[in-house]
This record gives C-alpha cells, structure tokens and sequence, in this order.
C-alpha cells in the first residue's frame, strides 16, 4: 500500500515536471508569436527579413554618410533618446533626462543593457562617443546634435552632466545619435580604421554576424535589454548594391520586402503591382512669410484675405505634381504637437466679407481703401524654379480675385540678404524642419515675419522649458489659435517619401522621416 503510494506521487510529480517544462516552453516560443498578426497560421511565417544598401560606404553610422545606412542601423545600435512614429521622445538608453537649467542636464542611463559581446554598457561608451562626434578631423551627419555642447562629467558609470554654451530648444531631441562601444576601438584614432568597422558591436535587438562582399548577416540578438520587443524576425539579410537601379530591379524581382524610393516616377522603376505603397511627408517644408512691418501687408485683414483666396491643392498639381502635398505648418508632417488641423480652406467669399468689414471696396477690378488698392510684391529665389512656378501661381489666383502682386526673382545671394534683413513685403522660402517641436524660428525674436504677440512670446519660452505633455499640449494649441488669428505665414507646400514593401511583409508598417523601421520586432515574412 505504502510502495503503491509512493509510487503515484512519482508518477504525479513526473507529470507536473512535464506539463510544466511543456508550457513554459511553449510560452517561451509564443513571445515572438504575440508580436505577430494573430489571424496568419504560425506555419506560414517566415522568420527572415530582406532589406538592402545602395552604394554602401561604411556599416559604422557615425561615419555612414548613406541614407539606407541610417535606416538600416537603427536596429543594431541605439541612441539615448529615440522618437516614435509621431516625433515624440522616448526614453532607449537614457532612463531619465533632467534639465538643471538652462544649459544643464543630468542623464541617467539605463543599467543592465549589454553590448552585444555580452560586456557592459556603461557612461564611458556615451563619452566616447560624444568624443568621436565633436572631433574635429571626423566628418558625421551627427555634428550639428552637439554643436553648443561644452563639457561631459562623470558622475558615475550611469550618471553624467553636459553643458551647453547657449540655450537650446527641446536639446533632448539632440540625443538621438547612435552611441558606439569605446572597447570596441580603443583611441578615438582608430574609430575610423576599416579593419575596426568591419562589424561593430551594438545594443540593438539585431547584431552584425557577417559581412562580405555581397552582402551583411543581422542576427537577432538574444541578450537585447527590452524583452517586450523581442523580434518576430530571426534574421536580416542586407543585400549591397552597386547602385539604386540595382535596388530597384531586385524588389521588382521579389528578392526584397521593403526600401524607401525619392523619385516622384517610381511606378516608371517597379511597376504598379506587386506591392504595397506608403507616402509619408519629409522634413522639407515651403512656406510664405508676410512682413507684419511692411505697410502693404500690415493689415491682418489682408493676410487672412490672402490665406482665404489661395487654393493650394490646385497649386501643388499644377506647379509640382507627384512627390508633393499641400502643408499648412512645419510640425504638420506628423509631430504630435500639431495639435490642431491648421487648414484654411479656399473660400473666396469669406475673403470678400473680411476685406469688405475692414473698408475695402471692390471697383474696376481692385480692392480699394481710402484711395489706395491692395498691391504686394512676392520675392523668391530665382535658382528655384519650383518656388518661381508657385509664387506665379499664387500672384494669379490673387489678380483673378483682385489684388495686384507682382513676383520679383532676386539671384540667390541678393536673395539671402533680403532674407536676413527683412528687406520684403512678401517672400516664398522653406526650411528643413527639425524632429523636435520648436517653433521659436516662426515666432520667436527675429522671426521671418517680424511678428510680435505677447502671448505667444510668452508661450515659446514656457513649452521650452518643461517636459509636463498637458501643459505642452495646451499652450501649443494656444499659439496655433493665435496664429489663425494673425496670419504671420501661409504654409505651402511640402515634399513627401515613398516606402514600398512587399506583399508578403507583415507587421505594422509606419515609417517617418526619423525611422522607417517603428515596430519591426512585429515584423515577419509569409
């Protein structure tokens, strides 16, 4: 009876031991599974993705000055601070930014990340790199993140200070630069050395396991710090090209599943089957900015007309075509801080309504107050021919309406000093717009449009000077009111990028200026 007793607990324990050992497995397994599209069968995925560089330069990508290098990248190494597919910061290798001051800041780091060698991140990797930034005899796109930065100190392995020469809007956002292992190259010398960049280590989900001639092998790295984003993917094949013909040709042919396409005639390169297609917009964004000081546009009256009259849709297809959207304000290219839709819609007869309550009359095909008619000039770049086409096309619209413009092309070096000195009524220029949320350059000291509110003044000081989203939040749609209100630019136009993917890629595809890979843990091939 005892025997037999014994013996059924055994059995039991064995039991227990093997359905615990067999879900805990199947658990393990099922990470990399709820990542992915639960409604595909498990037996049709394909654990490996197929990616590509033209014309690659250096892996290393603070030396890469290769688009697809940087895209590529963001998986193997990592920055302090990243952003997501609305421009917002998020905390990756930093755990916690404090900003002492004006131009002080503490970072602590995250403990526990390990290079993918299995040795520890710690404070000296970021000085070091922050080191090869600032040299002056190495060439990087990162050079600009730390232009104001004066001094690192340590205060621990997972503390440090920086110092700024003069105060910089949202500096966070300059610290989305990949940090690189210091043992990994020893001097700063040698971090240009080819021998050194051949597959230098990172902390990102993927690692470099070979590289040759033809091609570079990312494998899934197994120590990665952030096991909820464990990749679906186990593998990435990078496929090198000689040049982007050579790209193109091989998605047509199936060998690829996603790449970033500029051209505006890609249908003409890859077809129109086959794949899928996402337009984003970029960072270059065209806008007019009235002088508030000049007497012909002075008259908000007149700027809210203007902004009524000009139908910027039928601009952008008649003087741009494919590869451009209209665009109302720089942060509207997805930054969740454009917290209101700043489009003002063509409606002729709300122009007519204000200039007629501001005294204006319509006669002989003017609008006429006090014996003067509405006349403005428009200055633009004349080595811009896109600018040219669009301030001929706005002066149009506006002549049809009543208004008398005139267009002056000015070469471009009277044309940057008109710009600087603020010698226009009217000019047509653009900017490439940060990833950070300032707009100190529309309405700060010095602005484009001579513009002052007090109000708003007082706003840009506040949202730069505090981290809570509510307040930011808040005063951003404060100032967007203000600026409906006032008319200082009219927003025009923008460029868009093109991501193509194949149809057989699966996961959440949303690609930004910033990063084109948001969310490839959830990846995956079927």
């Amino acid at each position: 009876m005892g025997r037999s007793f014994f013996k059924y607990i055994f059995v039991v324990v064995v039991l227990v031991l093997v359905i615990y050992t067999g879900i805990k497995m199947l658990k393990e397994d099922s990470q990399v599974e709820e990542q992915v599209d639960q409604t595909s069968k498990v037996s049709t995925i394909q654990k490996d993705l197929r990616f590509a560089i033209a014309e690659l330069d250096t892996i290393n990508p603070i030396l890469s000055n290769n688009r697809n290098v940087h895209e590529i990248t963001k998986v193997i190494y990592e920055p302090l601070v990243t952003l997501d597919e609305n421009y917002k910061l998020q905390y990756a290798l930093a755990q916690e930014i404090v900003k002492q001051d004006d131009t002080t800041y503490i970072v602590k780091l995250r403990q526990g990340v390990l290079w993918q060698d299995g040795s520890n991140f710690t404070q000296t990797d970021v000085h070091y790199t922050i080191n090869i930034i600032k040299n002056e005899g190495i060439n990087t796109v990162y050079k600009d993140n730390l232009r104001y930065l004066t001094e690192y100190k340590e205060i621990d392995d997972y503390t440090f200070e920086l110092h700024l020469s003069q105060p910089v809007p949202f500096f966070e956002y300059n610290l989305t630069f990949p940090i690189m292992c210091a043992n990994q190259y020893g001097s700063e010398e040698e971090f240009t050395n080819p021998d050194r960049n051949v597959a230098p280590i990172g902390t990102g989900p993927f690692k470099i396991e070979f590289s040759d001639g033809g091609s570079i092998r990312l494998v899934r790295n197994d120590i990665y710090w952030d096991n909820s984003k464990k990749p679906a993917a186990e593998e990435i094949i990078v496929k090198l090209y000689s040049s982007i013909g050579e790209v193109y040709n091989a998605f047509k042919s199936g060998e690829l599943d996603i790449m970033t396409v500029t051209a505006n005639n890609v249908e003409e390169y890859i077809g129109t089957l086959g794949y899928n297609k996402i337009e984003y917009k970029s960072r270059d964004y065209d806008f007019m900015a009235f002088n508030t000081e000049a007497t012909s546009v002075s008259d908000v009256a007149i700027r809210k007309a203007i902004s009524k009259i000009i139908d910027k849709n039928s601009m952008v297809v008649s003087c741009l075509g494919s590869g451009y959207i209209s665009s109302n304000f720089s942060l509207d290219m997805g930054n969740w801080l454009y917290t209101r839709d700043l489009t003002v819609a063509t409606d002729t007869e709300e122009a007519r309504r204000i200039l007629e309550e501001a005294g204006f009359v319509y006669r002989n095909n003017s609008w006429i107050r006090e014996g003067r008619r509405i006349d403005i000039n428009i200055a633009v770049n004349s080595n811009n021919e896109a600018r040219v086409r669009v301030a001929e096309n706005i002066a149009q619209q506006l002549e049809n309406f009543g208004i008398r413009v005139s267009v002056f092309q000015y070469s471009p070096e009277r044309y940057a000093d008109m710009l600087n000195n603020h010698e226009y009524e009217c000019i047509i220029t653009g900017i490439q717009c940060s990833f950070n949320p300032s707009i100190r350059t529309f309405f700060g000291e010095g602005n484009l449009a001579n513009y002052y509110n007090e109000e708003v003044f007082d706003l840009i000081n506040k949202v730069e000077n505090t981290t809570d989203e509510g307040e930011l939040y808040d005063s951003y749609r404060t100032i967007f009111d203000r600026y409906l209100e006032d008319v200082p630019y009219i927003g025009l136009y923008r460029n868009t990028n093109i991501v193509v993917y194949n149809q057989g890629l699966v996961g959440s595809i949303s690609p930004n200026d910033f990063n084109l890979y948001h969310n490839i843990y959830k990846w995956y091939r079927q």
